[in-house]
């Protein structure tokens, strides 16, 4: 019933994500803090706003204390949660990449009705941090 009501909205705030994901890309110009990418010639509908830095948790921490909600949506790796482990073949360097991902991914606010505002704040408090 709730997704009947909503599904109406689905292109408007797939729009407004990709808006408010333009003012963050606009905003943020913090060099230790990676900003997603777009492959030329694909759309992005932003369910999450993902930023990477190798100090995360210094990052979150200065974050929330400015009032600026995050989240780490994917703390652990898939090869390493026990309903796959011994599932994946794991060559012999490990998957370092998929590990180092987990530690330094943060996700920040990112929803349609999130304001200009709230995101351009946001980006301040990280223009604002060092690392």
């Amino acid at each position: 019933a709730i997704l009947r009501v909503k599904l109406p909205h689905l292109r408007a705030d797939n729009l407004r994500r990709r808006e408010l994901a333009a003012l963050y890309a606009k905003h943020i110009g913090n060099p230790a803090v990676n900003l997603p990418s777009v492959r030329d010639g694909a759309e992005h509908v932003f369910h999450q706003y993902v930023v990477r830095t190798p100090q995360r948790d210094a990052l979150m921490a200065a974050l929330k204390s400015r009032g600026v909600p995050t989240a780490v949506h994917y703390p652990q790796p898939v090869h390493t949660q026990p309903a796959y482990r011994g599932r994946i073949a794991i060559g012999r360097g490990g998957l370092a990449e998929s590990e180092r991902a987990c530690r330094e991914v943060l996700s920040l606010p990112m929803h349609p009705q999130l304001t200009d505002e709230a995101v351009t704040f946001a980006a301040q408090c990280i223009n604002d941090w060092r690392a």
